[in-house]
């Protein structure tokens, strides 16, 4: 592989992590409005399965956010890991002295790719329950 054609690999790498990221970020905030929203407007707890179904609905919505928070966190990650293995194979140029570098990449740790699909998990069961609720309630 070339250095352009490597050079465009990390480029569109770099652009789709950048749309899940903004994606990520704007359901985030869609959760923690609609949270905020349910929980100021809640002024009894319904009985049956209306307010069984608003329960999970809460408990959803606040665990889609802490799971999609910390899916986040792996922007962190990601960008801490690069300049720990670009400083190593800097190093590893100067005393070797190739002037070629090696190509470096990193993935996410196997909990944070987790946290994307349960934090998806939540905001669909949210999403369920909110409905149910909806329908139940009257």
């Amino acid at each position: 592989m070339t250095r352009e054609e490597f050079q465009e690999v990390v480029d569109y790498s770099r652009t789709r992590e950048e749309k899940v990221y903004a994606w990520l970020r704007y359901l985030i905030g869609l959760a923690s409005g609609a949270l905020a929203v349910l929980v100021s407007l809640q002024s009894h707890t319904s009985a049956g399965t209306a307010g069984v179904a608003q329960r999970v609905a809460l408990v959803a919505l606040g665990c889609g956010i802490l799971l999609g928070s910390l899916r986040l966190y792996g922007e962190v990650w990601i960008a801490r890991e690069m300049v720990k293995r670009l400083v190593a194979e800097r190093k590893r140029q100067a005393l070797e002295g190739d002037p070629d570098p090696l190509p470096i990449a990193a993935s996410l740790p196997l909990f944070v790719k987790l946290s994307e699909w349960l934090c998806y998990l939540s905001l669909v069961v949210a999403v369920v329950s909110l409905i149910v609720y909806a329908i139940t309630r009257n």
